[in-house]
């Protein structure tokens, strides 16, 4: 986190004159709520990493971070509410956000994905 605020900041000090940017980093399952939403105004980006919550060791972890990023997006600020982006491999775009990057996997499926794959494949 500390690497992208470094990095970010850099790269808007280089290229943009007329533009700021102020970057912050929280953790989303523990004090994003809490450190950061009072910060979110009109124009805002929030990106945060989605564990995949497939796995039952991530799932309440995911939950944390669902609920932290539908919250922050649903502040209001002069009409309208930040932009919310997740990043993840669970291929579920959240109600509230702007976009949803999902990212390849590279491990087997899960034994729920194979029972899904083989339902659909007998509904066609």
């Amino acid at each position: 986190a500390q690497s992208a605020e470094a990095f970010l900041s850099k790269i808007f000090a280089c290229s943009y004159s007329i533009a700021g940017i102020n970057v912050h980093s929280a953790n989303p399952s523990d004090h994003l709520v809490h450190r950061m939403t009072h910060r979110v105004m009109r124009g805002t980006l929030l990106v945060c990493g989605r564990p995949d919550g497939r796995l039952s060791a991530l799932t309440a972890m995911e939950n944390a971070v669902s609920l932290s990023i539908n919250q922050a997006s649903s502040i209001q600020s002069i009409g309208s509410t930040c932009e919310s982006i997740t990043i993840g491999h669970n291929k579920f775009q959240l109600p509230l956000t702007a976009r949803a990057i999902f990212l390849e996997r590279h491990r087997p499926l899960f034994l729920c994905e194979h029972l899904l794959k083989q339902r659909d494949a007998q509904k066609k």
